[in-house]
């Protein structure tokens, strides 16, 4: 099957998975249930990237577990504005003494090079599971989630149909030869333009409040694409995976929010203060 088709079927499912689990929410925690998949299997990726490195060996289903934990934890504390200290506090203490039985168990597994094992381990929990559970939290309003999404893809066009034509300047070509300063400045004014309009006549909102969401989504999502490209470059790898025919893995589709998702929440929770 030609590639472009392959792109073109599953992108569409892709993207219809992702809307409609955010469309129910509310109702049946859909999003939630979806993203506990997707944020297994990008953990598997990141730590497959990870231990394909030379001395380094994370204890991948370990890992697993600790980066479901945390993605659940998030989950629950999301459910009502103001968890039960007891829960919560239980939530705290159980993910941190996972840690540190993982500190412990470096101790005893005598491999060549614990602390780059300790670091990748940790690496993987802060970039790719809390960023996923955050997004738990931000669908608590379920508009907000979609439109980050929405962003999230339109920047990504953008990018490629300006970077493609008339890409001549490269941002980092150590890290990723293909990206434009071109495609770029391209993708985050169609970004900043689309989320102005959906604040004006969506969320009746000011629009320098969506101007700066739009920005933040733009800018903290190619770092997020750049920090998954080097990782990939550093194992000498091209994709994460293979798992989405003719897109590669999940973390190459949601690299954009390793970055941007954490922004984001943290944004709305100060628009909420103001």
């Amino acid at each position: 099957m030609n590639n472009l088709i392959k792109r073109t079927i599953t992108g569409t499912i892709f993207v219809a998975a992702v809307v409609t689990s955010i469309l129910f929410q509310t109702e049946y925690y859909t999003f939630t249930a979806l993203f506990a998949i997707v944020n297994i299997l990008a953990m598997k990726e990141f730590y497959g990237i990870v231990n394909a490195k030379k001395n380094v060996s994370v204890p991948t289903v370990y890992m697993l577990f600790c980066g479901t934990f945390l993605y659940l934890g998030c989950f629950w504390c999301a459910l009502i504005d103001k968890p039960d200290e007891i829960t919560g506090f239980i939530f705290l203490i159980i993910y941190m003494l996972s840690i540190a039985a993982l500190i412990i168990m470096e101790i005893y597994r005598k491999k060549e090079h614990p602390t780059y094992d300790l670091a990748f381990s940790i690496y993987g929990q802060v970039v790719v599971a809390l960023p996923f559970g955050l997004m738990n939290f931000i669908a608590r309003e379920p508009e907000y989630l979609l439109t980050l999404f929405l962003l999230i893809w339109t920047f990504d066009t953008g990018a490629y149909l300006v970077g493609s034509t008339c890409g001549k300047h490269k941002m980092i070509e150590r890290i990723s030869p293909k990206k434009s300063w071109e495609g770029e400045i391209g993708g985050i004014c169609l970004t900043v333009l689309i989320s102005s309009l959906l604040g004006i006549y969506f969320f009746n909102e000011p629009v320098w409040r969506w101007i700066v969401f739009g920005l933040l989504v733009s800018v903290f999502g190619t770092y997020g694409d750049l920090s998954e490209s080097m990782l990939k470059r550093a194992s000498g790898l091209k994709d994460s995976g293979n798992i989405l025919p003719g897109h590669g893995g999940m973390l190459d589709r949601f690299d954009s929010m390793l970055l941007a998702a954490p922004i984001i929440y943290i944004y709305i929770e100060i628009l909420k203060a103001i």
